[in-house]
């Protein structure tokens, strides 16, 4: 279900696209040692120049043999294979300590005993070092091993049984572990494809959850980084879905403090502190407070000058832009929010297509946003046909119900309301399955329905009025804030019913 294209030359394609900078100029140096013909190299460069890969044979045919086309596409892939496996022996840990416990089982094969336990030290220290809990269980089993060979010679009853502990309890601990990321994985799922909590009932729901995890923090015997990481990620992703924001911001701080102080446990690619600096900036998004978004997107651009693969430094740019877009659409600086567009057309909108899914819908609600704030509605409908027309890709994504709702207001613009009747039915079914009632959605539907608006001005400010106090009331509620962030549909409905300027109300509204 996750694969894009089954072909050799897709495959090829989205694997060279995945290279980082340091791999590529590797991948030279690797070629450069292999000896015998090299036409797989004439196939890289087309590719990292960016022909189409429906175009490659062609290409390729015009300058080699065709039918060499498969045979250079194998060994072009198997080459960069070979490479990104000598590379990562440089690089990883877990290779490292891969090659100690080796050199220990070859070491005692040769009878060479002590060097082998020497050598099993090593790995122990790195494993122990890196809290590889997986690893440091091979380890001690294999120390016990070799000294059941050697009939446990030089070692009493009381340090065998602590050995015996010692592998007990990272097993243990690695149970404990599965356990939490199991919850965890769960939570994240939720909340990926049902959205965030928008009720007490939705809340009520993440209960199991929630006295799961307690329960296990409470059990734990061993608080190590991996524990403190999940936990923290846990709590600040299930307060940030119920709309504690103040408490979710805690977490989230307090999980990138324990990543600064443990720097050699980021992973490569850094997923959970990635997760930790768009949590919080996803809840200071929720709770209003824009001023405090460019010192966490500043953090996103540090991820952005290291040496990661393209793919994740290419989702790390679309957050980069998304964040800085939310912090000037909902401050009122639209002409700066379409400079920025235009400052990401070639290094992320022309690749709009590679990072996931609900990135991509996003990415294209953003735009229909930013157009239909710029009184552009035109365009805002382009960017939306974009979502619509794509069959079911995005209908199952929350976003996708929020561009349902923002694409109503575009019509309204246009005058299409004709649109109206059947497409907020087909919404409010939507709803109902969910056995929910969203009071912002109700009070857009009967913003919608009012189309045409009033001519006169006198007109439109009576109509506010019977507005007025259920705005107030929503904008005091933590659950409608979820739908708010990604486009403050009160604020727009105040500006067209008071004839005051949409920036200028957003401005008041910090």
């Amino acid at each position: 279900m996750f694969m894009k294209n089954t072909t050799l030359s897709n495959q090829l394609y989205l694997l060279i696209q995945s290279l980082s900078k340091a791999e590529k100029r590797y991948f030279r140096l690797y070629s450069n040692l292999q000896s015998g013909e090299k036409n797989y190299l004439i196939l890289f460069d087309f590719i990292n120049d960016g022909v189409p890969a429906d175009k490659l044979y062609t290409l390729y045919s015009q300058t080699q043999e065709a039918k060499s086309f498969e045979m250079a596409s194998k060994h072009l892939y198997r080459t960069i294979m070979n490479c990104l496996i000598n590379l990562r022996e440089k690089q990883d840990i877990q290779t490292s300590i891969f090659n100690y416990i080796t050199k220990a089982a070859i070491l005692f094969e040769r009878e060479l005993f002590d060097a082998a336990f020497t050598e099993l030290e090593k790995a122990e220290k790195l494993a122990v070092t890196y809290e590889n809990d997986a690893l440091l269980l091979l380890i001690r089993r294999t120390e016990l091993k070799y000294l059941s060979s050697l009939n446990f010679e030089g070692i009493s009853e009381r340090e065998l049984v602590g050995k015996q502990m010692e592998i007990n309890d990272v097993m243990k601990y690695s149970r404990n572990i599965n356990l939490h990321l199991q919850l965890y994985d769960i939570l994240k799922h939720r909340v990926i494809y049902k959205g965030y909590a928008r009720s007490d009932k939705q809340k009520e729901d993440l209960n199991d959850l929630i006295l799961s995890e307690l329960n296990l923090m409470a059990n734990h015997s061993y608080q190590g980084f991996e524990a403190k990481k999940l936990h923290l990620l846990f709590q600040a992703t299930y307060y940030l879905n119920t709309g504690n924001y103040k408490s979710a911001i805690r977490f989230y701080q307090e999980l990138i403090a324990l990543f600064e102080t443990n720097r050699h446990l980021i992973l490569n690619p850094p997923i959970y502190y990635f997760s930790a600096v768009t949590g919080i900036l996803d809840s200071l998004q929720i709770a209003g407070l824009y001023q405090e978004m460019p010192f966490f997107i500043s953090k996103l651009k540090e991820i952005v000058n290291c040496d990661y693969s393209s793919e994740f430094i290419l989702e790390v740019q679309a957050q980069i832009y998304l964040y800085e877009q939310a912090y000037l659409l909902n401050t009122g600086q639209f002409p700066a929010a379409l400079a920025l567009t235009e400052k990401y057309e070639e290094s992320l909108f022309k690749k709009i297509t590679l990072p996931d899914l609900e990135t991509q819908l996003k990415l294209h609600l953003n735009q229909a946003i930013l157009y239909l704030c710029c009184n552009e509605p035109q365009k805002a409908r382009k960017n939306m046909k974009k979502i619509f027309s794509s069959g079911k890709l995005f209908y199952a994504l929350p976003s996708y119900k929020t561009a349902r709702l923002i694409n109503l207001l575009i019509q309204a613009e246009l005058g299409n309301y004709d649109f109206f009747e059947n497409e907020i039915s087909s919404i409010k079914r939507n709803i109902r399955y969910e056995k929910q009632t969203y009071r912002t959605e109700k009070l857009l539907f009967r913003f919608v329905m009012a189309y045409p608006l009033p001519t006169f001005q006198k007109s439109r400010e009576k109509l506010w009025r019977t507005y007025q106090k259920q705005i107030q009331d929503i904008r005091h509620d933590k659950y409608e804030k979820q739908l708010l962030k990604t486009f403050d549909i009160l604020a727009w409905i105040e500006s067209k019913l008071t004839g005051t300027s949409l920036a200028e109300i957003l401005v008041q509204n910090l």
